[in-house]
């Protein structure tokens, strides 16, 4: 795990090549699911079986009578939706219109099938004839009414609806329901006390409620008579992401602090049913920015950042930060690993053990360089440094390196990453694996950078590791080359950190949390 420091500079380079990067296929919704952050909701829509909700990014589905959330679905052109601000349901097939200030974007879900086009004119609203639903989406501008035909198309010059089907409003919501505005700030509210706004409103198809679109807190649903409407939480507080932990029944993922995000931690169910997100103390949230690396003791979570290591409890969220003042060498945490009850850590000047009962007991204290990565082997702590790998025995020993490596030059790469793979000890350089079979032989494995960019990450796996660098992941089985890399355009950006379960492979990148079906593109 790289320090997130280096990540600003490496999503630059990334995403110069984005726009001209594209999938290696066509995914499949099963395959492949790129989530971010959804508390902006920009246009909402009520079918008989399901909810349209649009966000700058994506297409979500709601489907009320089964409580679960279908996509999201991207358009081909990632910018398609960035000014829609009106939304209908084709009464004729259930499919989405939207609208922008001069654009029109149609969404067939059953077909995964997108088309869009201009309009050349500012669009002021959007409209069905019920009287002849068949002829396409009616566009209001300042110099008339405009029609788009099924199937796209340049917008022809039409009458205005005799029996017209609109959107509806907020302003039509909040009318019908005045008590709304009253008790706002009960409900619009974020996590760090945050005011959310209103942005858009739909009747559900029941005429029970409205689902209700907010910049801020995502999509409500407000029931009539009711008086606060009930929360639909889907995706995660920010894009840009640090860290990611596979924990029973889904992942942790680590936000970093942005100009327009806090640092959060957010839980993904597998199956997206769940979504939870944890931003520390209202005041002032969490006092860390950034999180290096995410792992998982017991009921708690722990995390490497920049303030310290930082001990979460998830049904709180309370934090507790461990620095310079509860003994720790360096408040920078590069790196943690957890085994057999205790947590080892790596600041920018050494290294400590830490208890369950949060005491901080320094390992090798006379060594003082950063330490990249950690793993620990019973009374044996191994630490991947600028200058390769180290390790010590007990508490108070010094730090040496390995006598078979002592005098090899590949050694002196920099380690920054290490994990157990059933007793083999896996160290990560950023150009290939390092690793060191039971028997004592350490074996240098081909050099991957090329295929990947810079190696930043690691999660072993099986029979090798899934790696992640700068340009893609991929698995690598010891001894070998990755099999298949997946690069930026499968990805959405730059991969930070990657971690495996039994269903899912889990890629935490700048813009976004990705999940691949592990039969989709493992080796």
């Amino acid at each position: 795990m790289v320090p997130a420091a280096l990540f600003a500079a490496a999503a630059v380079l990334s995403s110069d090549g984005l726009a001209a990067q594209r999938p290696t296929r066509d995914w499949r919704p099963e395959e492949r699911v790129v989530l971010g952050d959804f508390s902006t909701i920009a246009a909402v829509a009520a079918a008989s079986d399901r909810v349209f909700v649009v966000s700058p990014r994506a297409v979500l589905v709601w489907r009320p009578d089964f409580r679960r959330w279908e996509g999201p679905f991207h358009p081909p052109d990632p910018r398609a939706l960035e000014q829609v601000s009106a939304a209908l349901v084709d009464p004729l097939d259930n499919s989405l219109w939207l609208a922008g200030p001069g654009r029109w974007v149609h969404y067939e879900p059953d077909l995964d099938v997108w088309s869009s086009g201009v309009t050349g004119e500012r669009v002021l609203s959007i409209a069905f004839d019920l009287d002849a639903p068949g002829n396409g989406l009616l566009l209001q501008t300042r110099s008339g009414w405009l029609q788009v035909a099924r199937g796209g198309g340049t917008p022809m010059p039409a009458s205005a609806p005799v029996n017209p089907l609109r959107p509806e409003s907020v302003s039509e919501l909040v009318r019908r329901n005045p008590s709304m505005q009253a008790l706002g700030s009960q409900y619009l509210l974020d996590g760090r006390l945050r005011e959310a706004r209103l942005t858009a409103a739909a009747r559900s198809f029941d005429r029970l409620g409205w689902y209700v679109g907010t910049a801020g807190v995502g999509l409500l649903f407000f029931r009539d008579g009711s008086g606060i409407p009930e929360r639909l939480p889907f995706g995660i507080t920010g894009d840009n992401l640090g860290a990611v932990f596979a924990a029973p029944g889904g992942v942790w993922v680590a936000s970093l602090e942005t100009a327009s995000a806090p640092a959060a931690l957010n839980f993904v169910a597998s199956d997206l049913s769940d979504f939870r997100t944890i931003l520390g103390p209202p005041a002032t949230g969490f006092r860390f920015s950034q999180v290096r690396r995410l792992l998982g003791v017991g009921t708690s979570l722990w995390a490497a950042t920049e303030r310290g290591l930082a001990r979460i409890d998830p049904a709180s969220g309370r934090a507790q930060l461990l620095d310079e003042t509860r003994g720790m060498p360096d408040a920078r945490v590069y790196s943690i690993a957890a085994r057999r009850g205790w947590i080892a850590a790596g600041t920018a000047h050494g290294v400590v053990r830490v208890a369950d009962s949060a005491e901080v007991i320094r390992v090798a204290p006379s060594f003082s360089d950063a330490a990249l990565a950690v793993a620990i082997s019973a009374d044996t702590t191994w630490v991947g440094t600028a200058t390769g790998l180290f390790f010590t025995i007990g508490r108070d020993g010094e730090m040496v390196r390995p006598a078979a490596l002592a005098r090899t030059p590949q050694a002196r790469e920099p380690v920054i990453a290490l994990e157990w793979l059933g007793e083999t000890l896996v160290a990560l350089t950023p150009d290939r694996i390092v690793h060191r079979r039971p028997g004592g032989d350490w074996v240098f494995d081909p050099v991957v950078s090329s295929q990947l960019g810079r190696l930043r990450a690691l999660d072993a796996d099986g029979t090798g590791t899934w790696l992640a660098g700068e340009r893609g992941v991929g698995f690598a089985r010891l001894g070998f080359p990755v099999a298949r890399a997946f690069l930026i355009g499968d990805l959405p950006a730059d991969p930070r950190d990657i971690a495996a379960d039994a269903d899912f492979v889990w890629v935490a990148t700048g813009a976004g949390l990705v999940r691949f079906a592990r039969d989709a593109i493992g080796p």
